[in-house]
């Protein structure tokens, strides 16, 4: 800013004696390529969010008052806004670009720390990965599922919710599907019957859902066999 009022202050005093230095053609050279500059910059849309605004703003005041002088016959400081209002919008440009670097900088970065609490949340929430593989996979059995020591003689006594603890675990491993849109989620559930896998898969998918989770995300199949939900995730992300 102390630049630019250096520069206006010092061509107020010259112009009396720059008068007619500048020709009417030259003039007319440089209002339209501060023009060009202009529209180029309207045109990198992509750059709405990162343009400055002091620097958009130089740039068309500058244009306009270049216009203003051409139309009034004054060369010389038409020459001179249209070259202010050239470099302001270049200047704008070129720190548009800068800033949105930096912001693709940060947010690489952000994805790269939350890829790096993705293994440490499933494994919280109880599932593990195997191997180096994009699957996670775990068990719960009735005791974790619904806070009982064996499974109810009948389905129908099977509790319609999972418990607080369940369900917290249910909102860390939803946290990341929703931020990974592409993992497969598989939930096979087993029981005394295939009332009581239903009833297990029933409970854990809706608490699953309640956490925002799409429900045609989660494939479900029941089985007769060893009470208890067996939850697999395959392609996820991590480090």
């Amino acid at each position: 800013m102390k630049k630019i009022l250096t520069t206006l202050i010092a061509v107020t005093l010259l112009s009396p004696l720059m008068a007619g230095v500048v020709k009417e053609s030259q003039a007319r050279v440089e209002v339209d390529d501060a023009k060009q500059a202009l529209d180029m910059m309207d045109k990198r849309t992509e750059l709405n969010d990162f343009l400055p605004e002091l620097e958009s703003y130089r740039a068309r005041a500058f244009y306009a008052k270049s216009v203003k002088y051409l139309d009034d016959s004054e060369y010389d400081k038409a020459s001179f806004y249209a070259i202010l209002s050239t470099n302001a919008a270049k200047q704008s440009i070129a720190r548009g670009l800068v800033l949105q670097q930096e912001r693709k900088k940060l947010e690489d970065l952000a994805a790269g720390r939350a890829l790096e609490l993705v293994a440490p949340t499933l494994r919280a929430a109880g599932l593990k990965q195997k191997g180096k593989s994009p699957v996670f996979a775990g068990t719960y059995g009735v005791k974790e599922l619904y806070n009982i020591r064996s499974r109810p003689w009948q389905a129908d006594k099977v509790p319609a919710a999972v418990t607080p603890e369940m369900a917290t675990k249910v909102a860390d491993i939803a946290s990341i599907l929703k931020t990974q849109p592409d993992v497969k989620v598989d939930l096979s559930a087993a029981g005394r019957t295939t009332d009581h896998a239903d009833k297990y898969a029933g409970g854990v998918k809706d608490a699953f859902i309640e956490k925002g989770v799409d429900a045609a995300r989660i494939q479900v199949t029941t089985k007769k066999g060893k009470d208890g939900v067996t939850l697999t995730l395959d392609g996820v992300k991590s480090k």
